[in-house]
């Protein structure tokens, strides 16, 4: 997968999570400018690349907000 493809992915799992991409990646460690950054789009034709490292803490962060745990809590909180 390339990293257009990755980031894709792991915006595409936040909005089914119903989660900003702030929030995930505030749960990473990585700032949002920096998910940005990796983000190719009109006003960044050539985005910095992405590391492994940090591409696995937004995987991991992702996951822990959408654990059937998690999501039970969320509801119940939200109702």
């Amino acid at each position: 997968m390339d990293q257009e493809a990755v980031i894709a992915d792991i915006e595409n799992k936040a909005w089914q999570a119903g989660v900003s991409i702030r929030r995930v990646c505030a749960l990473a460690g990585v700032h949002p400018t920096t998910f940005s950054r990796w983000k190719k789009s009109e006003r960044n034709p050539d985005p910095i690349g992405a590391n492994l490292k940090t591409i696995q803490q937004l995987y991991s962060a992702l996951d822990s907000l959408t654990t059937p745990k998690r999501r039970a809590s969320r509801k119940a909180v939200s109702a």
